[in-house]
């Protein structure tokens, strides 16, 4: 198993600019820094010049051998002087020292809004003899949901659904009552049914939460999977509890898609990350809780950043060994698009002349 030590820098500001010098002194102890919320980037060479030392950009990142990246934060710490003075700094949350040498892989997400599971059980082909069984009334129609998200190890969970069909039925009558019945069902719905003509359509209902940054709800989706039988009670022997398939019937599904940058998501990764900073307990009915706050905002759209990296150190016996980390940087959409620059001139080891610089983009 392969454990990754992960950094988490989440930024809401709306205006993107990366940092080239030590960030803005705060006011006091408890204000934060005009800088907070800022990305910064350190240049870690032993050659760096001391007043060089955040001149991180385009042009000079590709010359660059070593870095950390920060991001300022709302906290400060005070710094006294010899001549007496007080100085309140604004401590930066650093990752560890990325070496453009070690680096594994380097993505840029933009940010693109979340879908849900569809299906759509479509009556318009049934079956003509199938039909006229149906009008007779009497029929059972039964709809089955298959969810693959529930935490069952040997068995998926179902949801069935029995729809009896009336004297006259259409297709149009048994689609709405097919449809009727499901939100009918409120107590365990895991989907939304709609009828449009002949249709159903089924999608999958967002997850239950406190919807709040300090959770242990973690994200997740609902996944499932539609089949249609019916069964004829009115026909002979063991016939009567036979399932058989609605012929001309089709299920049309359209699995959901959940952007891997999406505001829960962005807040499950930024609390898991604190685990490698050693704070273990940091969600509700856990004592004490002594953590940092949150930053994700889940009103917020994120574009994300993921830079993979391996660090080699000597172990034991003079052997050398690798660290497997990644970074992961989220900020509002468009607006990390500098530092994206920046850093894919690092890894890519050249450097990009001053007019390519992705200003506050």
């Amino acid at each position: 198993m392969v454990n990754y030590v992960n950094t988490v820098l989440v930024s809401n500001l709306a205006s993107g600019a990366v940092l080239t010098a030590a960030p803005a002194a705060a006011a006091s102890l408890n204000a934060a820094s005009a800088d907070a919320g800022k990305f910064i980037i350190m240049n870690c060479d032993p050659s760096v010049e001391s007043n060089k030392l955040y001149d991180v950009t385009t042009s000079n990142a590709g010359d660059i051998q070593t870095i950390k990246v920060g991001i300022v934060t709302k906290k400060n710490c005070v710094l006294r002087k010899a001549d007496g003075s007080v100085e309140y700094r604004p401590i930066v949350k650093w990752s560890n020292e990325i070496k453009a040498a070690d680096i594994k892989s380097f993505s840029f997400l933009e940010y693109a809004a979340d879908t849900e599971d569809t299906a759509v059980i479509n009556f318009g082909n049934l079956d003509a003899t199938t039909l006229a069984l149906f009008a007779e009334g009497g029929k059972r129609i039964i709809v089955r949901l298959t969810f693959k998200d529930m935490p069952h190890r040997y068995r998926k969970w179902t949801e069935s659904y029995e729809y009896v069909t009336k004297a006259g039925d259409t297709k149009a009558t048994i689609a709405t009552g097919i449809a009727n019945m499901i939100n009918s069902e409120y107590k365990r719905a895991r989907v939304q049914a709609t009828a449009s003509g002949n249709n159903v359509t089924l999608v999958a209902l967002p997850y239950d939460d406190d919807d709040s940054v300090d959770s242990l709800s973690w994200a997740n989706k609902v996944r499932f999977n539609v089949n249609v039988y019916y069964t004829n009670p009115a026909a002979e022997g063991w016939e009567a509890n036979n399932k058989n398939f609605p012929h001309g019937v089709t299920i049309t599904k359209t699995p959901g898609k959940q952007y891997p940058a999406s505001a829960k998501l962005v807040r499950d990764r930024e609390s898991w990350a604190m685990g490698y900073q050693g704070i273990l307990n940091r969600g509700e009915g856990t004592w004490p809780i002594i953590k940092p706050d949150m930053e994700t905002n889940l009103d917020n759209h994120y574009d994300a950043i993921t830079l993979e990296f391996e660090n080699m150190y000597r172990a034991a016996d003079d052997i050398q060994r690798k660290t497997k980390q990644t970074l992961e940087v989220y900020g509002t959409t468009g607006q990390i698009t500098s530092l994206k620059n920046i850093l894919g001139a690092f890894v890519a080891g050249e450097s990009v002349a001053p007019a390519a610089e992705g200003g506050n983009g």
